[in-house]
């Protein structure tokens, strides 16, 4: 931690901006952050919400995967030819990493593209042939995983919903304890992982209603477990 100490979220208020390091107002932010600083200054901020742009990461089934600059206006749909296109069918887009939210093929082409939808700037779109149940197990047992261990919403409950999801993929009906879990950690952690996590799985249970369906009436869905997500 900059500050010495554990690296764990701390007690806020007050915030860094206004009591971090040393006691004094304290800015974190990313080299991207300052660079759209510069921009701004140099050109004003009329001219950044015209003109100014923002770096995305594509994973999954994007033909040129890897980090891009976009103008971030207009909708997913009409960036994904600009961007090369798809290199065959998908299920669902992850929009602003995993923090963000699933979004499905429908919904993706009018997204609107903002610094909000976009979030930490990741989109992956996850191949049809992909188990998205499983890929929604993986990534929720490393978010569980990397809890810093400071309060229960986090500790226990993140790990709950990762066993519940694990189960669940190997053909155990979860779904109840599930919806009712990830409803429950919203709001009560000390920083936002446990509301980042819950979205992320909130979200997977609503796009790929009928994945979740069939495991829990057949054990398995038709598609393969492929680890498409980056951890």
């Amino acid at each position: 931690m900059l500050g010495g100490g554990p690296p764990k979220p701390t007690l806020k208020p007050p915030y860094p901006f206004e009591r971090g390091l040393d006691g004094a107002p304290t800015l974190v932010q990313n080299a991207e952050t300052f660079a759209h600083i510069a921009l701004i200054v140099r050109f004003g901020a009329a001219w950044f919400r015209r003109e100014g742009t923002t770096l995305v990461t594509l994973r999954g089934a994007f033909a040129s995967p890897g980090v891009h600059e976009i103008e971030p206006r207009g909708t997913l749909g009409a960036l994904i030819p600009r961007l090369g296109g798809l290199t065959g069918g998908v299920s669902g887009f992850l929009v602003g990493g995993y923090f963000g939210r699933w979004v499905s093929v429908r919904d993706a082409a009018a997204l609107p593209l903002t610094p909000e939808t976009l979030g930490a700037g990741t989109i992956v779109a996850l191949p049809e042939q992909a188990c998205a149940v499983a890929e929604t197990a993986r990534v929720t047992r490393y978010l569980a995983d990397e809890s810093a261990g400071q309060c229960g919403p986090c500790v226990h409950g993140l790990d709950a919903i990762a066993v519940a999801l694990e189960e669940h993929a190997q053909g155990r009906d979860r779904l109840p304890q599930l919806r009712r879990w990830t409803e429950m950690v919203k709001g009560r952690g000390a920083c936002r992982h446990p509301d980042g996590a819950a979205r992320f799985v909130e979200s997977a249970l609503e796009v790929f209603a009928d994945d979740f369906a069939r495991h829990a009436r057949h054990s398995r869905c038709g598609r393969r477990a492929q680890a498409v997500l980056p951890l």
